[in-house]
């Protein structure tokens, strides 16, 4: 998977919604790269989606504006605000407490349907909660504000960071996080788009009201809920295909409802059919998909792939633009049968 940096600069004061539609345009310019298949995986079973591990210097990049020069000795983090215990922690302190390991997929909010703006990596850091109730938060506190070193925020309903599955992380894939992915600290709320969970994370403080972050502001979703959504990586949009059996491949990506089908339709959404969801390991991480398509008959075909979350939720055939929720509409492609 090809390197993604998307740096929009401090000193452009963030993209306003008239400014949005040109670098929504560079943004969709951007695919999956043509290298990129889950079909090499197939050989790995159930675990397959967990053995596709992005490297780190492949995975993606989003930032606000510069990256951070941090030291290990001077970073800290302070939980604050309308707590009874405030405190506040080094980086050493945080290595000394319990640490979990955990396979997560990051999707930019950014991302078009068919595009690659997504990464999927093992993480190692500590929970959240424990450090939530650390601090005591006293009955007022409704929101939480996330604060970062390169000047982002972002906020949070406070029953959402009570969740288990939120944590810091501070190792990826074996490694001391790169300075572009967050080094020290970051902070991991699953379910989400990565910009709720911001890097270079420095402070937590809980308030007694809504708060809106750095893109919020800019008219992107409060929420970023990624909705369950399923991608072709196999074969190419435009593809000639030939043979008595095809096989049609991809991957499905959601919130913590996880996965409970991926569907297919070979004409154009009048009908669907069931893939095999062959690797669905957790609702942290994406899952992948494979389709047998037997004796395809000579012909154009138009090919749309849903997804369906846990809750039964099927993937509507939109949005197709990422601002400002997010592209979690149905992808289609053409292929031509000969």
């Amino acid at each position: 998977m090809e390197r993604r940096t998307f740096i929009i600069a401090a000193v452009a004061a963030g993209i306003g919604l008239l400014e949005y539609g040109t670098v929504s345009r560079y943004m969709n310019g951007l695919r999956m790269p043509h290298g990129f298949s889950v079909k090499p995986y197939e050989k790995y079973g159930a675990k397959a989606a967990l053995m596709a591990i992005t490297p780190n210097d492949s995975f993606y990049v989003t930032s606000k504006g510069g990256t951070p020069q941090l030291k290990k000795e001077d970073w800290s983090l302070t939980v604050d605000g309308l707590v009874s215990h405030p405190f506040k922690l080094n980086y050493q302190d945080v290595l000394a407490l319990p640490s979990i390991e955990n396979y997560l997929t990051l999707e930019c909010i950014s991302n078009p349907v068919d595009g690659g703006i997504v990464g999927n990596a093992l993480w190692k850091g500590t929970a959240l909660k424990p450090l939530l109730e650390r601090a005591g938060p006293t009955a007022e506190a409704k929101h939480a504000i996330i604060y970062a070193a390169d000047g982002f925020t972002t906020g949070h309903p406070i029953e959402r960071l009570w969740y288990e599955e939120n944590f810091l992380a501070y190792q990826m894939n074996g490694e001391d996080l790169p300075y572009t992915h967050g080094f020290p600290m970051r902070i991991f709320i699953p379910g989400k788009f990565g910009m709720k969970q911001p890097k270079w994370v420095t402070r937590i403080q809980l308030v007694d009201k809504h708060y809106l972050g750095y893109w919020e502001q800019q008219g992107w979703s409060d929420t970023c809920e990624r909705w369950a959504h399923a991608r072709f990586t196999d074969p190419q949009d435009g593809a000639e295909i030939s043979g008595k059996n095809f096989e049609l491949t991809g991957y499905a990506i959601g919130n913590l409802d996880g996965m409970r089908a991926v569907e297919i339709s070979l004409d154009d959404g009048r009908t669907w059919q069931k893939t095999d969801l062959y690797s669905n390991p957790s609702p942290l991480t994406w899952s992948f998909w494979k389709y047998v398509w037997v004796n395809p008959q000579p012909g154009k075909y138009k090919i749309k792939v849903r997804a369906i979350d846990g809750k039964g939720r099927v993937e509507p055939h939109g949005p197709q633009d990422t601002f400002p929720d997010g592209a979690t509409g149905q992808e289609t492609f053409k292929v031509k049968v000969v």
